[in-house]
């Protein structure tokens, strides 16, 4: 997905540094951000305050959530939906371990921007609650692998295009400045 942002590396420094979080969920906050509406530098404080109990957090750890940061906001930006969830490749039940955490920090993070969301209507707003229900969801290790499999596909893909759907939504005001 993040060409370069590898998966197991950064969710190794956040171990390091003892964030508490996976890749994937410091994604869904930083992707929340960026849907919601974010423009400016806030999210830093925003990301030290919800992710690092309001400590800064250190800073060769902080370049590599602001390379994930500008990569994200540029796949937001561009026209082809090239948006992608970073998500670990290991095994099914991880993936959706991850999927997971990615739609609860995305909602964390979108929530921020947006503290009116639970009063948004229309299609964003169903989607938003599809987020919700998502988070929701479980899985047995009895369950069928191909079955399961395949709903996760369908899900994912579900909610990469809710995020650019919000994006889009909460964003539409937003041009980047022209600058002479």
């Amino acid at each position: 997905m993040m060409d370069t942002i590898k998966y197991d590396d950064l969710t190794r420094q956040l171990v390091q540094y003892n964030l508490g979080i996976t890749a994937a969920e410091l994604h869904g906050f930083l992707s929340g951000l960026l849907a919601g509406g974010n423009h400016d530098e806030s999210w830093q404080p925003l990301t030290n305050d919800m992710l690092n109990d309001g400590q800064p957090i250190p800073q060769p750890l902080m370049q590599n959530i602001k390379t994930l940061y500008d990569k994200t906001r540029e796949q937001f930006s561009e026209d082809d939906f090239d948006f992608q969830l970073l998500l670990g490749d290991s095994d099914l039940f991880s993936r959706i371990d991850d999927l997971i955490g990615w739609v609860n920090y995305f909602l964390l993070g979108i929530g921020l921007m947006q503290p009116q969301l639970t009063k948004v209507k229309g299609d964003v707003g169903e989607a938003i609650y599809d987020l919700r229900q998502i988070v929701k969801l479980g899985y047995d290790a009895d369950d069928d692998l191909e079955e399961l499999g395949f709903a996760f596909e369908e899900i994912q893909e579900y909610v990469r295009i809710t995020a650019i759907l919000c994006h889009d939504e909460f964003n539409e005001s937003y041009t980047t400045p022209t600058i002479h």
